[in-house]
């Protein structure tokens, strides 16, 4: 029977912090689009936005094709910096200052969204301190374990818990603020958000900008061998890029046939397609509670359970979800499709990420070398920055495809990625096996 082991000094405050800046990135994303398409094409002339003229000149875009082009800018420029940052992090300025000027940069981001003139800087900020902070922050929170991976993968839970805590409120606050009161309202908000974030971490985290918690390097029965193998570190982000291709296409594809495809009723009254993603976040903060609880039960019943090992099981549930729009795209086609495959999709999708994400997390974090935490970090950001690539490219295909191929080449992609991390689970048991 395992004791139930305290967490360590810190991790709360290091996700409340994350949760904040979560809440105002997300927050600021579930407005950006609407903000530009309404300021874009109210006649209004480019020029008066510091270098948008530029960048329309650049790209052709006018209009609505303009804020899709300067959204899409942002979100890329978001997705790649935390590969900037970490090697920053870790070769420059140290997890704590990365963290911090991370934060800075975006609370001053933010607030510089309340000037429509500064809008390009402003986003540019937010993006670069999101790179700066998010690697490092993760670091950080995997640097306050010593050896013992089981627990390390309970702190990303909470991580996790926190992150999509923050996503799940942040359009309710400040979407509803920016789009009933006024868009500077919802920015204002965001940056309050984000300062309350960075006194959070400063209330605790002050004055450690020299002595940083490193991770112990000793050997422990818990930890995974074959992850400090760069090979296996490879598979492993591949692994993930490929199994999370169908998640990232929720907001996307997947949403664009729910709002076409699904009987979206309760009764005569049709819901909002949008409904879809606040299901999805409450699906995924309750299956991080209920895997969180599982498996603190069963480690105090047989003891602590290796990390690829929850990966290799939440592979499974990400299959079985990706099966199941599979079978709603083969049974139903393109219309009158039952909401409760949606559902059942999203809900075995949330089980399998509360299982995969943490567990790879601790992964990262624990196979990183002295000194290269945040590199590490970056490198599972850069696997999620991939499953974003090739499901943007995957999308631009939904409308010429059929649906049912559209949907058989995510199942494809999911299986692909659970075949990796199942085989780094496998060759863990052989490692470990009795020689």
């Amino acid at each position: 029977m395992t004791k139930r082991v305290p967490l360590p000094k810190g991790v709360r405050s290091l996700c409340v912090t994350v949760g904040f800046e979560r809440f105002a990135y997300y927050g600021l994303q579930s407005v950006l689009a609407l903000y530009l398409a309404e300021i874009l094409s109210d006649g209004r002339d480019p020029a008066n936005i510091w270098l948008l003229d530029g960048l329309s000149r650049l790209t052709g875009a006018k209009g609505v094709a303009l804020a899709s082009v300067v959204v899409g800018s942002f979100v890329s420029l978001a997705a790649i910096a935390p590969v900037i940052g970490a090697m920053l992090a870790d070769r420059l300025i140290g997890q704590h200052r990365a963290v911090t000027a991370g934060g800075l940069l975006m609370t001053s981001g933010h607030g510089l969204l309340v000037v429509d003139a500064a809008l390009l800087p402003a986003l540019v900020a937010i993006a670069l301190g999101s790179g700066l902070f998010k690697g490092p922050a993760a670091a950080r929170l995997s640097g306050l374990y010593q050896a013992r991976d089981s627990e390390r993968v309970e702190g990303f839970r909470l991580f996790y818990i926190a992150v999509n805590l923050g996503g799940l409120l942040a359009p309710l606050v400040i979407g509803t603020a920016a789009e009933r009161i006024d868009w500077h309202a919802g920015f204002a908000l965001a940056c309050a958000a984000m300062l309350a974030g960075l006194l959070v971490y400063w209330s605790h985290f002050a004055g450690s900008t020299v002595a940083e918690p490193q991770m112990e390097r000793a050997p422990d029965p818990s930890t995974l061998p074959a992850t400090s193998n760069i090979l296996t570190i490879g598979v492993l982000g591949i692994s993930v890029a490929m199994i999370c291709v169908t998640n990232f296409q929720i907001a996307n594809a997947y949403l664009l046939w729910a709002d076409t495809g699904f009987v979206l009723s309760l009764g005569q009254w049709r819901f909002p397609a949008s409904w879809m993603i606040a299901a999805d976040g409450v699906l995924s903060l309750f299956a991080l509670g209920a895997t969180r609880i599982f498996w603190a039960r069963h480690e105090r019943r047989h003891g602590s359970t290796r990390p690829a090992t929850k990966a290799a099981i939440g592979a499974v549930f990400a299959v079985a979800g990706a099966a199941c729009i599979v079978l709603a795209a083969g049974i139903h086609g393109r219309s009158d499709v039952p909401v409760y495959w949606g559902l059942a999709f999203q809900l075995l999708n949330s089980l399998g990420l509360a299982n995969i994400l943490p567990a790879v997390m601790a992964m990262f974090g624990q196979s990183s070398a002295r000194g290269f935490a945040a590199t590490a970090m970056a490198g599972f950001y850069l696997s999620l920055f991939a499953a974003s690539l090739v499901s943007t490219a995957l999308a631009s295909q939904f409308s010429t495809l059929s649906i049912l191929v559209f949907w058989s080449a995510h199942a494809l992609c999911a299986v692909f990625g659970a075949s990796g991390l199942i085989t780094i689970w496998y060759r863990s048991r052989l490692e470990r096996a009795p020689k």
